[in-house]
C-alpha cells in the first residue's frame, strides 16, 4: 500500500470532516472505517420494506452550525437541507399545540413573543422563577459556566430559584432533547451552556435533511476525497497503532496488515477507544468517562395524509415514549404511502425491554395524540431501531474531561466528544474533524484556520460580558 500523508480511522462526521480537508489541502489521505457503510452515528439507509431511504434516527441542523453548513457547501448538497424558518417550534403539550417563533426583538427579548402561547400552560409567577438563572447565566463566560460541571442541572435550577413545575415542564424536556440524559442527572454546565447560546440569538432556525444522511454528506464526502488523491476503505476495521522514535507512524488492521503514515487521527466515538490503547494510556482513562445515552427511533408508514406539520415535540414526562417527531413526508421529496412519520424515544433504556410491536403502538398512540387523523388511516409498514449511542450522555463531570484533538506526536483525536465548546452534536463532530486537520498541517510547517469558531452570544449577554476575561460558551 502506497504510504499516505495522513490516516484517518473511522468514516463518521468527524472523520470525513477531517478527510475533506486534508484531502482539499493537498495530503493524500486514506480513511478506514470498520463497518461496512459510512456515516456513524448518522447514516441512511433505504427500508427493505417500503424502499424509502430511513436514517438511523431523524437528525436535525441549526443555522448556527457554521461548520457543517461548510462542509456541506463543499460537498455541493447544501440546498438539500430544509429550513423551518417561518417558526422554531410547534410543542404539543396537553391536547394544544404551541407554535413558537424567533425574531423581533434583540436577544434575549426575543421571547417575549412567545409569552402569549405560553401562559395558558404555565402561569407567570412560574416563568418568572426563571429571572435571576437569566441573569446569572447572561453575565457568565465559558469558563465560568465549566465550574458549574460538578453539578446536576435540577440542583442547579433549584439553586437559582427556578420553580419545581418549570423544571419539569420545560428543562427536563431541553435536557432530553439536546443532551440526551434526565435533567436530575445532567452537567448543570452543559445545561447552561445550551441556556447561553439560546438568551444570545434571535435567529435561530432548524434545518431537515431532504434527503438520508449518508446522501447528505457520507458519499458525497467520500467522493470529494476519492477526487482529490485520496481513499476510502469500508469493513476495513482498525486494531492498534504502529510506534517508533517516541511516536505514532501507522496503523494495524485486523487482517495484520500496516500502513504507515505520519500522521493518525482516531474519529471514533469514545465507547471504541479502549480496544486500539494500552489501559493505562491517558486517551483511554479519559475515554472510559464518557459513557453512551441510548435512544430508539420509529418509523411509520401511513396509508394517507394525517397532518400538515413538518415537526413537532412533547414535553418530557417519564410516562412518555418519544420527544420529538418529523412529517417526512412534508420534507423529502418522495416518499412511499400518504405519510412517513419518524420519532425518537430518547434515554430509551427505560422502555427496552418492550417489544418492537409495543413501541410501534405507544407511538402511533403519540402521533394520534397530535394528529387525529391518524386513527382513521391505515397503518402501511413500521420500523423500529434500537441504537446503543446517540451521543455521550452528558454526566456531571463529563465537560470538564472532554480531551483535546491533540493526543501524542503523530496523532490526533476527532468526534462529538472532544472539547469543542460545543455540545455533543454534529457539528461539534464536523468542527472536531477540522481542529484535527489543523494539527495535521500545522505538524507539516502548514498553518491554516480551518476550523469556524462556535457562534458567539449577542445581544444583552455580550454587552454584560464586555471587558470580563474568558471566552463565550
Amino acid at each position: 500500500m502506497t504510504k499516505p500523508d495522513a490516516v484517518i480511522v473511522g468514516a463518521g462526521i468527524a472523520g470525513l470532516s477531517c478527510a475533506v480537508r486534508l484531502a482539499e489541502a493537498g495530503l493524500a489521505v486514506s480513511v478506514f472505517e470498520a463497518s461496512e457503510v459510512p456515516g456513524g452515528r448518522a447514516r441512511s439507509w433505504s427500508d427493505p420494506v417500503m424502499g424509502d431511504s430511513v436514517d438511523i434516527g431523524p437528525h436535525i441542523l441549526l443555522n448556527k452550525y457554521a461548520n457543517m453548513c461548510a462542509l456541506l457547501e463543499r460537498l455541493g448538497t447544501a440546498d438539500q437541507v430544509l429550513w423551518q424558518t417561518e417558526e422554531l417550534l410547534t410543542v404539543f403539550d396537553r391536547g394544544r399545540s404551541m407554535h413558537f417563533k424567533v425574531g423581533g426583538l434583540p436577544a434575549p427579548l426575543h421571547f417575549v413573543r412567545n409569552l402569549p402561547r405560553i401562559l395558558p400552560s404555565v402561569p407567570l409567577h412560574h416563568l418568572l422563577s426563571n429571572t435571576r438563572l437569566a441573569w446569572q447565566t447572561l453575565r457568565s463566560t465559558g469558563p465560568e459556566l465549566m465550574k458549574l460541571d460538578a453539578i446536576t442541572g435540577r440542583e442547579h435550577l433549584r439553586r437559582c430559584g427556578v420553580s419545581d413545575f418549570f423544571i419539569d415542564w420545560f428543562w427536563a424536556a431541553a435536557a432530553m432533547a439536546v443532551l440526551a440524559v434526565p435533567v436530575e442527572r445532567c452537567s448543570a454546565a452543559s445545561l447552561m451552556r445550551l441556556l447561553g447560546q439560546a438568551l444570545g440569538h434571535n435567529d435561530i432556525a432548524f434545518g431537515m435533511p431532504k434527503v438520508g444522511l449518508s446522501d447528505l454528506y457520507a458519499w458525497p464526502a467520500i467522493e470529494f476525497i476519492r477526487r482529490h488523491g485520496g481513499d476510502v476503505r469500508l469493513g476495513s476495521g482498525v486494531t492498534g497503532f504502529l510506534r517508533g522514535q517516541g511516536r505514532v507512524t501507522g496503523i494495524r488492521l485486523g487482517d495484520g496488515t500496516e500502513v504507515e503514515a505520519p500522521a493518525v487521527v482516531l474519529a471514533v466515538p469514545p465507547t471504541a477507544i479502549a480496544p486500539l490503547l494500552p489501559a493505562d494510556h491517558a486517551l483511554a482513562r479519559t475515554a472510559r468517562l464518557f459513557q453512551p445515552s441510548p435512544y430508539i427511533s420509529c418509523y411509520l408508514w401511513f396509508d394517507r395524509p394525517i397532518t400538515d406539520a413538518r415537526f413537532w415535540a412533547r414535553p418530557w414526562c417519564p410516562e412518555g415514549y418519544n420527544t420529538d417527531f418529523y412529517n417526512l413526508s412534508n420534507i423529502r421529496p418522495a416518499t412511499r404511502g400518504g405519510a412517513l412519520i419518524a420519532s425518537n424515544i430518547i434515554w430509551s433504556g427505560r422502555v427496552e425491554a418492550l417489544s418492537d410491536e409495543a413501541i410501534i403502538e405507544a407511538t402511533r398512540r403519540e402521533i394520534t395524540d397530535f394528529a387525529p387523523q391518524a386513527q382513521h388511516a391505515q397503518l402501511l409498514s413500521a420500523s423500529v431501531h434500537r441504537i446503543p449511542m446517540a451521543i455521550p450522555a452528558a454526566f456531571p463531570g463529563t465537560e470538564t474531561a472532554r480531551p483535546q484533538t491533540a493526543v501524542e506526536q503523530g496523532l490526533w483525536l476527532a468526534g462529538d466528544w472532544v472539547d469543542t465548546a460545543l455540545p455533543y452534536c454534529m457539528e461539534s463532530a464536523t468542527r472536531a474533524g477540522a481542529l484535527a486537520a489543523e494539527g495535521v498541517l500545522a505538524e507539516r510547517g502548514l498553518y491554516r484556520r480551518l476550523a469556524l469558531p462556535p457562534p458567539r452570544p449577542g445581544g444583552l449577554g455580550r454587552w454584560l460580558r464586555s471587558g470580563q476575561e474568558g471566552e463565550d460558551f
